[in-house]
């Protein structure tokens, strides 16, 4: 059963209604993608003749390192042209669901709260799904398995690390076989046509406000599926809650929901439970973060939504 959160003002009658308008206008937009569909095929030039985005081969960023200290100056991680395309393609659309959910509420005279006029709830959280990842280079299949759970789908730990290519050096971001996590996510479900975001070491404004969109949107559309963060955390930067601050940390976790409109950011960390990690004791399986700590804590990776 999923938690969600509604606006006080609204009842049954205008909540219906105004999903049934920003469904129509999401489907509209190529947005709302079901079995078959992808936001990539929703708009000319998105992935390429020969198979989706995810599949394209792409420069190799691992999950490891080589315990940097600072991740000043580094970029984000280069992505191919197929990529960039798909994402285009998907945050145009996020953008009109957003703006339809708006639509939507402009002529119901009940409107008079933020989150009401925003169209979309003002915070919403998946059902929980947290599992302790089995091997200490497990983050990237434990946070797959709980993201596939999230939208119906159970698959273990094992089988998902298997479908992913982890090794003992963990989950890469990408590598000659094109984007793992987004490629298994898409295989093994179809609510959502996952792509990935990458991020310089110090996120701009702007990309910290398309976050939020893709944030909100993604927990808001087809029922609501979660997104993956790809944590790169470095002594004296931001940390996820209970992780060690002195350390240099890759790490995969599920991004299950939000407050304030996507001002906070709502996770799920496999590290809780995790019998092969020294620290996991002090690492919760629900956490909170601002937004813009999460960004900067993914910053010189990224998030797949």
């Amino acid at each position: 059963m999923k938690s969600r959160q509604r606006p006080a003002w609204a009842s049954r009658g205008a909540w219906a209604a105004r999903l049934a308008t920003v469904a129509a206008l999401g489907l509209a937009a190529g947005w709302l993608c079901g079995p078959g569909q992808s936001a990539e095929a929703a708009v000319p030039g998105g992935a390429p003749a020969g198979g989706p985005a995810t599949a394209q081969p792409a420069s190799l960023v691992t999950d490891s390192g080589n315990e940097l200290r600072s991740k000043t100056g580094l970029p984000a991680p280069a992505m191919s042209g197929a990529m960039l395309g798909a994402n285009a393609a998907k945050q145009a659309a996020a953008r009109q669901f957003v703006a339809a959910a708006r639509r939507g509420v402009a002529s119901l005279v009940t409107c008079k709260g933020r989150s009401c006029r925003n169209g979309l709830p003002a915070a919403r959280d998946l059902k929980p799904t947290q599992q302790a990842q089995i091997t200490d280079y497990f983050c990237g299949p434990a946070t797959v398995s709980e993201m596939l759970a999230e939208m119906g789908r159970h698959v273990s730990q094992r089988k998902v690390a298997s479908q992913l290519g982890t090794t003992p050096g963990g989950t890469d971001w990408s590598d000659s076989r094109g984007y793992p996590v987004p490629n298994v996510l898409n295989k093994n479900q179809k609510l959502n046509s996952y792509v990935a975001v990458g991020l310089p070491w110090t996120p701009t404004a702007s990309q910290i406000t398309v976050y939020q969109t893709d944030l909100v949107t993604d927990i808001n559309h087809n029922g609501g599926v979660p997104l993956a963060g790809n944590a790169y955390e470095v002594p004296g930067g931001p940390h996820l809650v209970g992780h060690p601050v002195n350390q240099t940390i890759y790490h995969w976790f599920d991004i299950r929901g939000y407050r304030k409109s996507g001002a906070i950011t709502d996770y799920q960390d496999s590290v809780h439970g995790a019998s092969s990690i020294g620290w996991a004791a002090a690492v919760p399986a629900y956490s909170s973060l601002p937004s813009v700590t999460i960004v900067n804590i993914v910053g010189a990776r990224g998030y797949d939504w």
